[in-house]
């Protein structure tokens, strides 16, 4: 599943390369158009638990992390009395702001929610995977500042990959398809659009597959979307409890598969790509 044990390539660090790789993903003209493009939810599970966590809070301050283009700006406004989203990606900030009039958006990081005050929020959401796009550091350092943002009893709703997803065992490929358009010159574009595509994570593939890594309990892999384009911290539902619980969260979190079914952690099955989480702060913290 991880490469060699390796700290540098081309004489950078790998966590470097992990930000680096995944920040000009984000930025590239591609991935912008695709984020654009995606509206509601993504699957069954995400919809069960925006549902569910709804019905968990009291109030209505949301924070939307990694917001991207504004997808969920949409999903989230009916529950929300104020609504902040945030994104590293200047590129990200300015389409959800375009698309969003009158909502509120800021560039930040979700690392450092310093701007923020104490127990200001009372729902906190980083959907479609975004919390493994950072190292194991900074993921810790997202737990913390989101901890601390929201308020007792507050609830924070994430995705993230399962380390043993059987994509991740067996070594992806490019997933990408040509979709059939009687129209010649649209085809043309939609062949050259895949050529040029499976050409790029080829490259990206052989360069970045070295810089996968296992380093203890914190698990970095690539991923095939965006082209070979990114990558990705992988865990369990033990380890996130073990997170979680560092920081003051109430665990075990409750877990939602694709299908939106509630999932035993000890039964979960590699068929799993990942996983939405729900976690809880105490009311008396």
């Amino acid at each position: 599943m991880c490469g060699r044990d390796v700290r540098a390539l081309h004489g950078l660090s790998v966590m470097t390369d992990m930000e680096r790789i995944n920040r000009a993903t984000w930025r590239k003209p591609l991935s912008l158009r695709e984020y654009r493009r995606l509206s509601g939810f993504l699957n069954p599970g995400e919809r069960a638990a925006f549902d569910l966590a709804r019905t968990l809070i009291s109030g209505g301050r949301v924070l939307d992390m990694g917001v991207g283009a504004g997808r969920t700006t949409d999903l989230l406004t009916p529950m929300a009395t104020r609504y902040l989203g945030i994104d590293y990606t200047p590129e990200m900030i300015a389409l959800a702001a375009g698309s969003h009039p009158g909502k509120r958006f800021e560039l930040m990081d979700a690392r450092d929610l310093s701007a923020l005050a104490d127990a200001s929020f009372d729902l906190v959401v980083f959907s479609y995977n975004g919390i493994d796009a950072v190292d194991g550091a900074g993921r810790l350092a997202v737990l913390a500042s989101v901890a601390r943002v929201l308020a007792p009893g507050g609830v924070f709703l994430f995705s993230t990959f399962h380390r043993d997803w059987e994509g991740f065992r067996r070594g992806l490929s490019y997933s990408a398809r040509v979709r059939w358009t009687a129209n010649p010159l649209r085809l043309a574009l939609r062949l050259a659009r895949y050529g040029y595509g499976y050409g790029c994570a080829s490259i990206r593939r052989m360069r970045y597959s070295g810089l996968q890594r296992c380093d203890g309990e914190h698990v970095y892999l690539l991923h095939s979307a965006h082209d070979f384009g990114i990558m990705v911290y992988a865990t369990t539902p033990a380890q996130i409890d073990r997170q979680l619980q560092a920081v003051g969260f109430e665990t075990p979190a409750i877990l939602i598969g694709a299908n939106g079914e509630v999932l035993r952690p000890d039964s979960l099955i590699a068929g799993e790509e990942y996983f939405q989480v729900i976690a809880r702060k105490p009311l008396g913290n």
